[in-house]
């Protein structure tokens, strides 16, 4: 049987809404750094995407942008260019809370990976992601998942945020919800028998993240020389070192904010370059992507 959400969770949805509806409303440039524009407008998703969260662009098939909802829905969907579902797939394990979803090369040939993350209240010891191989063929169809359980060295903290190094080195950020935003790195190998303690490699911040600037999803390139990390209003792209860090450099801030999403919520980055974005539907307001064109920038990456 489907839950019923209670009124109070209604009513705390809505008021959320309501705030990143206000963040994404300001008359900012699109950029003040790499030159970034749209391709065109936002692109309507179907309403059973209605709260699309993480997105990635296949490997196997790069004019497909897998995407999930939030919650516990197990079913990836695959999506085209025009917003058309051409793929779902049930996979064989019912999720806590998805978030964010990756793509990378690996032993496989392609893998996507799901991060079961989510935790708003900041209480869950134990967390997960699942790696499948990226599907072949388009259309309905099914898929095993190999789940991978972890917890944090410092406790339990709002995950959205994943990216994917090449070969299978998996790197988590942080919301910012009550902490400095945080990135932490699964320690090779992979281990699907033990719950594994993520190490802690860097913070972003000092302290926690302002309500606009919380992150809620991140990319990587198929190389893994650059990552780009979203929030409500901007993204930020870096560089990457041998251990995963990221690399600030000058530059690397775009406002995302006359975008006009309802509630940003995941980051892509395409195989020739392309930004994809993903809102989840809120205040009459349907879900969509957009896909964004950004130029180089001049700015040298430092630690």
């Amino acid at each position: 049987m489907k839950r019923r959400l209670s009124r109070s969770v209604l009513v705390a949805k809505r008021a959320l809404s309501l705030m990143l509806l206000a963040v994404v409303s300001c008359g900012h440039d699109l950029t003040d750094g790499p030159q970034c524009r749209p391709l065109g407008p936002s692109i309507a998703l179907p309403a059973v995407l209605r709260e699309t969260s993480g997105v990635a662009v296949g490997i196997r098939n790069p004019e497909m942008v897998w995407t999930h909802n939030d919650g516990r829905r197990p079913f990836l969907y695959a999506v085209d260019k025009d917003g058309q579902i051409r793929a779902r797939v049930e996979l064989n394990r019912t999720p806590v809370d998805w978030e964010d979803i990756a793509r990378a090369p690996c032993d496989l040939g392609s893998c996507l990976y799901v991060a079961d993350t989510g935790d708003n209240g900041e209480r869950r010891n134990d967390i997960s992601f699942y790696r499948l191989a990226e599907p072949d063929e388009l259309g309905d169809g099914a898929a095993d998942v190999v789940r991978y359980r972890m917890e944090l060295p410092d406790g339990p903290r709002d995950i959205e945020a994943m990216y994917v190094l090449p070969t299978d080195r998996v790197f988590f950020v942080t919301k910012g919800r009550n902490h400095p935003i945080t990135v932490y790195r699964y320690p090779l190998p992979l281990r699907p028998q033990d719950v594994v303690t993520l190490e802690e490699i860097q913070r972003l911040t000092t302290g926690f993240a302002s309500f606009p600037q919380m992150v809620t999803g991140a990319s990587a390139t198929l190389d893994g020389n650059a990552v780009v990390v979203r929030t409500y209003q901007s993204l930020e792209l870096f560089g990457v070192s041998t251990e995963g860090r990221l690399l600030r450099s000058e530059g690397q801030l775009i406002s995302i904010r006359t975008l006009g999403e309802s509630q940003g919520e995941g980051v892509a980055i395409g195989t020739d370059g392309t930004i994809v974005l993903s809102s989840e539907g809120a205040l009459g307001y349907g879900p969509s992507i957009n896909f964004l064109t950004c130029g180089p920038s001049d700015g040298s990456a430092e630690e």
